[in-house]
């Protein structure tokens, strides 16, 4: 039943959605892609009710920059990924708390490794199509500091690859790739790291960008239309920021 407190907020609460909605249209000046502010009024939230994601969310959030929506959506498609053939792989791990996630998801499942592979040391390939990044940011970490947590988890299939992916430690990475997370910030990264995965992922098998939706963040937008055009992806561009690529067919 909906009493007239209730009634008073839901207004309260469209008006305030309605002022936000309002705000003009905006593109950073070196990118002809729009940007608007996204407020679904949508209101189910499972992770909520999902108490080992919540145990896990507490213990990893000081760990990560993701908010708790792309959180979950890491947390439910590595579950999804458990019975496609291959491992996980993170590019762009800052403090360790995505990729936690993402072996917290698929521990039932000991044959899949999860490697995170960073720099350790900031973004790096920042050039002419990215807009905000310029190199060296977020590098307040260390391989260290995601090591601790991965210890503090109790994880067993984690290995961490300090150095730039692929061309320092593609070596260490063998078999089929079931879930790319690509966190890395700009274009001729994001291209290296996707190019070098395509023939080994599997059908079944999921690309996640963290960046697509995201102002400063167009170098990456840019690199997903570009990967639009090739025939084996279906795609989803989630309202949280996410373009997920799920492989249909298989890549020639």
């Amino acid at each position: 039943m909906i009493n007239h407190h209730t009634s008073s907020l839901i207004e309260e609460i469209r008006s305030a959605y309605q002022k936000i909605r309002s705000q003009v249209p905006w593109k950073h000046e070196k990118s002809s892609f729009r940007h608007h502010r996204v407020l679904p009024f949508a209101t189910l939230a499972p992770w909520l009710d999902d108490r080992d994601f919540q145990n896990l969310y507490e213990k990893i959030r000081d760990h990560t920059l993701v908010d708790i929506y792309r959180c979950y959506e890491l947390w439910s498609l590595a579950k999804q990924c458990q019975a496609v053939e291959g491992d996980l792989l993170e590019v762009g791990v800052w403090r360790g708390g995505t990729g936690c996630i993402l072996a917290s998801a698929v521990q039932q499942r000991p044959e899949k490794k999860i490697y995170l592979a960073d720099t350790f040391a900031g973004v790096v390939k920042a050039g002419k199509d990215d807009t905000r990044y310029v190199g060296g940011e977020h590098a307040d970490t260390s391989a260290a500091i995601v090591q601790h947590l991965v210890e503090e988890l109790s994880l067993e299939n984690v290995q961490i690859l300090q150095g730039i992916f692929p061309e320092d430690t593609q070596s260490r990475v063998n078999g089929k790739i079931a879930l790319l997370h690509c966190d890395v910030d700009v274009y001729q990264s994001s291209k290296d790291i996707v190019e070098w995965c395509l023939p080994r992922l599997s059908i079944g098998g999921l690309i996640i960008f963290d960046d697509y939706g995201f102002f400063g963040c167009e170098g990456v937008t840019r690199y997903c239309e570009e990967l639009k055009q090739r025939p084996e992806f279906k795609i989803i561009h989630n309202l949280n920021g996410h373009a997920i690529f799920i492989k249909t067919t298989a890549t020639d």
